[in-house]
């Protein structure tokens, strides 16, 4: 199986050692790639990794246009993209995952998107075992960017940062009909906490302007697809996991496709 695990991060080397690495520790070092943005960046990972990880240099701003290229410039059949800050994966019954284990469940994930003839998947984004169950689903359920999969012979970019996750999970669900996920599993992190990321690059106030005019991009393109949600803390949205793709539809613009690709 050609697996690349991918790493996108941001002037954080210390937090990527201490948390995703380490969870990671068991995985072939050949199949991790770090993503930075610059040669700036590239030389203060150099400086801190230890092991000999593969460093790649992408000269762009921004997760959204970031993790484009990294679906673009890949070898690997199967693209797993991960946070830098994951400290636990979880499973239904609370247990964080050896490394072992983590890297079983990366392989099954993917064996059970190409298995349902989907291109896309993920797992919880929060670690709550009241809320975990160990069921596969392919409604549509959001697909987090901290930890999702690619299966990139059909790859589709996302035009935003924040929300994003969004915009992907609904692109894909719409071109396939189906995104894949693993209920049983979550991740721990603490979001928006953290130095580095996109904390170093947006300003509080930056990233709820952002949000807000991300979110209406998002509804305005996706339409019953997603909900505009108002919270305490800015706005966030939600998706309709009974939303279902026209078959009818989905099968026409296939064949179409298929017909432009042999013309």
């Amino acid at each position: 199986m050609s697996i690349e695990i991918a790493i996108p991060t941001y002037n954080r080397p210390h937090k990527l050692i201490s948390t995703t690495l380490k969870l990671l520790e068991e995985v072939p070092n050949d199949i991790i790639k770090i993503y930075v943005e610059n040669e700036e960046q590239y030389l203060i990972y150099q400086e801190h990794l230890t092991y000999d990880y593969e460093i790649i240099i992408t000269n762009t701003q921004g997760i959204g246009e970031k993790r484009n290229w990294i679906k673009h410039h890949t070898t690997a059949k199967y693209l797993l993209q991960i946070d830098d800050d994951i400290y636990a994966i979880k499973d239904w019954n609370g247990i964080s995952l050896s490394s072992e284990r983590v890297y079983d469940l990366i392989k099954r994930g993917f064996e059970e998107t190409e298995k349902a003839g989907l291109h896309l998947w993920g797992i919880c984004c929060y670690a709550n075992a009241f809320y975990m169950k160990n069921t596969i689903t392919t409604n549509l359920k959001f697909i987090c960017g901290g930890f999702h999969g690619t299966i990139t012979d059909k790859i589709i970019d996302t035009p935003i940062d924040t929300f994003e996750d969004y915009w992907n999970t609904c692109s894909y669900f719409r071109e396939d009909g189906g995104v894949l996920r693993l209920n049983g599993y979550g991740l721990k992190t603490k979001t928006f906490t953290e130095k580095g990321g996109l904390q170093s690059v947006y300003s509080s106030t930056e990233r709820l302007l952002q949000e807000a005019e991300n979110a209406t991009k998002v509804k305005e393109e996706f339409k019953n697809m997603v909900s505009i949600i108002k919270k305490k803390r800015g706005i966030d949205l939600r998706l309709n996991y009974n939303y279902k793709v026209n078959s009818m539809i989905l099968q026409l613009e296939t064949i179409v496709k298929k017909y432009k690709k042999k013309c």
